[in-house]
């Protein structure tokens, strides 16, 4: 073997020693001792390596360097024996690897699994609390909180009793979340008509203690634009139109022909507004 393969291994330079090592090989396929010393180093870095990946790679190594041997070499009893035990080791080496590969996918699978535990369990928690939300605020935070716990879920490699639970808690998610939202709807609405209820009987009374000062067409547009005019009637109950009803048919039968006609322009303006 060239001594600089020596030079270069005893120095720590193991690049150098195998591109050395390689090249007296190629040079001289039947060296025996080249093949000895080239091969004893593949061996060596493929059971000491800490690299999985580096380990496979000289693995690999050393058995295309054995292979090349055999077909270039005049094969004697002694040589046969020699690559027997190469070969032999070799095999040893590569079920050993193979051995921790498999332990740490075995570790990583459990891992990820006991992740997704965690997170279909904190999934549970934050159905509880889109069950128990009173505000839409509070909701939709807690919906983007479930969206962002489930994108982190590593869905193929749930377990089947997993899977059952996950199953289970979609059909419940869904099934509260639009129960929820109906809920929230209804209790917004409420408040809603409960608003325009209260300006409504704003309206009314400020019309009815001055009926005069609403013949000013500016005075009677600053009432009912801010008042009858102000909610979106898509939005209000029939109780609330019922009131509404009355409290603009009063306003309108006590207005001349003038204010009738700058009441019912005012209605079709600030509607429009609304819905624009």
């Amino acid at each position: 073997m060239n001594p600089l393969f020596f030079d270069y291994k005893n120095s720590g330079k193991i690049t150098e020693a195998l591109l050395v090592g390689r090249n007296a090989i190629n040079r001289n396929p039947g060296d025996n001792e080249s093949i000895s010393v080239y091969v004893d180093l593949l061996l060596d870095l493929a059971e000491k390596l800490p690299s999985l990946n580096e380990r496979k790679t000289y693995v690999g190594r050393a058995n295309a360097t054995l292979s090349f041997y055999e077909e270039n070499v005049e094969l004697t009893p002694e040589i046969i024996e020699k690559i027997t035990e190469y070969r032999n080791r070799l095999g040893v080496i590569a079920v050993a690897i193979d051995d921790e590969e498999n332990a740490k996918e075995n570790d990583g699978l459990r891992q990820i699994q006991a992740e997704n535990g965690r997170l279909i369990k904190e999934l549970f928690s934050i159905k509880q609390r889109i069950s128990n939300a009173r505000k839409k605020e509070k909701f939709y935070r807690s919906l983007q909180d479930l969206r962002l716990i489930d994108s982190k879920i590593e869905h193929d490699y749930l377990t089947d009793d997993q899977i059952v639970l996950y199953d289970q808690l979609n059909r419940e998610c869904s099934d509260i979340i639009s129960s929820k939202m109906r809920e929230l709807e209804h209790l917004s609405n409420v408040e809603y008509n409960k608003k325009a209820v209260a300006a409504y009987d704003s309206a009314f009374k400020r019309f009815k203690y001055d009926e005069n000062k609403y013949k000013n067409q500016t005075q009677l547009f600053e009432l009912v634009s801010s008042t009858l005019f102000a909610f979106d009637a898509g939005r209000l109950f029939n109780e609330t139109l019922i009131y509404y009803s009355h409290v603009y048919s009063y306003i309108f039968g006590k207005l001349d022909d003038d204010g009738k006609l700058a009441i019912t322009r005012f209605s079709i303006e600030c509607e429009r507004k609304m819905r624009s």
